[in-house]
């Protein structure tokens, strides 16, 4: 009878541990660049509270702001690996690793928010997608919409292009930025993201560029930060990239979900951009921002694209890979 009993314990114990551990989460690591009041950080959540209702709890993700997991090249190379499950980056940074993203570097490829859109979802999103799974092992579940990048510095009002004459900017590692600075006549040094605000802080760089939010969620106006220019040369694109290797070895269900919640968390940074840039700006502006508009844009422009495009042409993949994006929301061809 005691036997009996003691099996009977024993199974009973089993069956209950057996349960709690095929009930515990399985954990998805997410690195973000920025704060959690950021678009990165808008991004994550939503894609984080997304999967974890729409699998009820299988999945739990974890996010890591503000470059906790390391700079951005760090955590690329993580999820290659497999060794990170999801990370959001700015699009430069991915450049070295997927040639044809180079096209979002472009200067002056976006006129307006509406090509953006456009040029980050359906045909556009589908291509773009495609080389990322082909060359770079992970795929884009999100693009992280976060403003033009506003050029900002501590020394003066820049209004003209003669005004930007050989101050110091950080950007990313680029050599589409870079090119684009030079052509500017501006210096452009290339600093991670991580020492972006030591470096403007201590005078080695006189100015960086960001949207809006992102000016406010990294503080950058206690970092000698005070003139702004709205110039449209670039529009930040900060995908959400996800291991091609830990996706595949979830179930078709959960893989739709986790491509579903990208578009989910992709729809709600939109409209968090669209609501909150413009009291981003409001509050900057009352703490002492001053803003200025370029006088000369269609000078930047023609610098750029008559410069910038035909060098740099082959670094995003060649005018035949350009041409593709561009049809693919309608732009005209780059002859």
């Amino acid at each position: 009878m005691k036997k009996l009993l003691l099996s009977a314990l024993m199974l009973a114990l089993t069956a209950t541990f057996g349960t709690a551990a095929q009930a515990a989460p399985q954990v998805l690591k997410v690195a973000i660049g920025d704060p959690a009041d950021s678009e990165q950080g808008v991004a994550g959540i939503s894609f984080k509270k997304y999967v974890e209702e729409k699998t009820n709890g299988k999945y739990e993700v974890q996010l890591f702001f503000s470059g906790q997991l390391g700079d951005e090249t760090e955590t690329i190379h993580n999820v290659r690996r497999g060794t990170l499950d999801v990370s959001c980056v700015g699009i430069a940074n991915i450049v070295p690793f997927v040639k044809k993203l180079g096209v979002l570097t472009l200067p002056y490829l976006f006129d307006n928010l509406d090509d953006v859109v456009k040029g980050t979802n359906g045909a556009s999103h589908d291509l773009l997608n495609g080389y990322a799974m082909k060359e770079g092992g992970f795929r884009v579940l999100c693009w992280t919409y976060t403003d033009f990048r506003w050029i900002t510095n501590s020394k003066k009002p820049i209004k003209t292009m003669a005004d930007i004459a050989g101050l110091k900017f950080r950007v990313p590692q680029s050599a589409v930025l870079i090119a684009a600075y030079k052509s500017f006549g501006a210096n452009p040094v290339p600093i991670a993201w991580s020492e972006t605000f030591t470096a403007l802080q201590q005078g080695v760089v006189d100015g960086q560029c960001y949207g809006y939010i992102g000016i406010q969620a990294m503080k950058f106006m206690e970092a000698n930060q005070k003139y702004l220019t709205e110039c449209h040369y670039t529009y930040q694109l900060q995908p959400l990239i996800m291991s091609q290797r830990v996706l595949k070895k979830m179930s078709k269900e959960d893989q739709e979900i986790m491509i579903a919640a990208g578009k989910y968390a992709q729809d709600q940074v939109l409209k968090f951009q669209m609501e909150e840039g413009g009291k981003a700006k409001e509050a900057l502006v009352k703490a002492g921002l001053v803003v200025d508009q370029l006088q000369d844009e269609a000078k930047w422009k023609e610098a750029a694209v008559s410069t910038v495009w035909p060098e740099m042409a082959d670094f995003c993949g060649g005018k035949d890979a350009i041409n593709a994006y561009l049809k693919s929301f309608g732009k005209a061809e780059w002859k």
